[in-house]
């Protein structure tokens, strides 16, 4: 592995594990130089030192991560310790054993640790400052509770610590964004001939080969742009290139930081190496997370804020709102609120029939095929209507 001397992002996840399968073990001081590398032993991925694996899963192991290096050049290393004494916590280990391995390319900081302290019962999960996007702390926090720890409560390291490994390089693999065949952007002109809708707004067909994006800006969209289509400059048409991990965290403020920790955002930043040939400027995306777990800081102008519904006070009908109580929490700054926030009313279904509470249809289904399937809903409060028995013809 190549030693990385950039700054790489503190642990972004830490977990007990409350296993009452797990024996204590005996106390034994371990520092990180005394942990084998396994990819300068014999270039593979596994260090068992807690005897915790079967030689099969380390195979599958080594097997899935050399691949997922192949793909991308994302480098993960799984290690057991027996414990972490006599370091300060587990998560000082974690970081310290991180960077002494330098995991990860130096010029992309793209690795990730996966650590397992038997004795500490501990899961630490590191990631280099290249790997954040792809992995906010919410997103390993859900690997951790869905993946790991199920598995391991049960005393089955094998299956735990396979499931959460290739959930981790899921999760890193797709680095190409989803191929469509026609997406709307709002920061360019595309090439080509494609059709002006107003506002600097333009329909991008997938069979354009170039989009135009201004060197220097930033823009905040909820859709991404497709690998097989460059971007290109709109001042000098020359192709942009993508701003490393280490180079990104220096264009953004930190509000905008902690917006890719948490996971709020994902940002990108390009540059055109003909008119900005020394980064003097840069255009930033930021990729809008579209979830309302987070929300706009009103202090730090970002959304910085994860939403917690802490209590439903009146739960909505069909006809009327509901009411919950939401704790607002920045993780930026000091802002913390609970607000009450309206719960919508009840939808009912798309094919839902309206019907008058007292009045008289004949032969319905002669005007609505669909009568015998869809749902029947009152036309003044929207509640469903139940069906009373059959009227017979005199």
């Amino acid at each position: 592995m190549k030693t990385i001397t950039a700054k790489i992002k503190q642990v972004i996840w830490a977990t007990p594990l409350f296993l009452t399968l797990l024996s204590p073990v005996s106390s034994q001081a371990l520092t990180v130089e005394e942990v084998p590398n396994p990819q300068q032993l014999n270039g593979t991925w596994v260090t068992d030192m807690a005897n915790i694996l079967s030689d099969s899963t380390e195979a599958q192991l080594n097997q899935t991560l050399s691949e997922l290096e192949a793909k991308n050049g994302t480098e993960i290393a799984v290690v057991t310790v027996p414990e972490t004494a006599p370091a300060e916590s587990p998560k000082a280990f974690t970081t310290k054993l991180f960077n002494y391995w330098g995991i990860g390319k130096a010029d992309e900081d793209n690795g990730v640790l996966f650590l397992i302290s038997k004795g500490d019962r501990r899961v630490e999960i590191e990631t280099g400052y290249g790997i954040e996007a792809i992995l906010p702390d919410a997103k390993v926090g859900r690997i951790i509770d869905s993946q790991i720890i199920p598995k391991f409560k049960q005393g089955d390291f094998d299956s735990g610590t396979l499931a959460g490994t290739k959930a981790l390089a899921v999760a890193i693999e797709p680095t190409v964004f989803p191929q469509e065949s026609t997406s709307t952007f709002p920061w360019q002109l595309p090439l080509g001939g494609a059709l002006a809708l107003g506002l600097g707004v333009g329909t991008y067909v997938s069979r354009r080969r170039r989009v135009l994006v201004k060197p220097e800006g930033k823009t905040r969209t909820q859709e991404h742009p497709h690998r097989n289509h460059p971007l290109h400059c709109a001042d000098c048409k020359q192709r942009l290139e993508k701003l490393d991990a280490i180079t990104l965290q220096s264009k953004l403020t930190q509000p905008e930081k902690v917006a890719q920790k948490i996971g709020s955002i994902r940002f990108e930043g390009w540059r055109c190496p003909r008119c900005h040939p020394h980064l003097k400027g840069v255009h930033i995306f930021a990729y809008i997370c579209d979830s309302s777990d987070f929300g706009k800081c009103p202090t730090c102008k970002e959304l910085t804020v994860t939403r917690r519904i802490k209590k439903v006070l009146r739960e909505s009908t069909w006809n009327q709102e509901g009411k919950q109580l939401v704790h607002q929490d920045c993780h930026c700054c000091a802002y913390q609120e609970e607000v009450t926030e309206a719960i919508p009313c009840l939808k009912p279904p798309s094919n839902a029939i309206f019907l008058k509470p007292n009045a008289r249809s004949q032969e319905p289904r002669r005007f609505n095929p669909d009568w015998n399937h869809s749902p029947k809903h009152c036309a003044d409060c929207k509640y469903p209507m139940q069906l009373m028995g059959k009227l017979l013809r005199s």
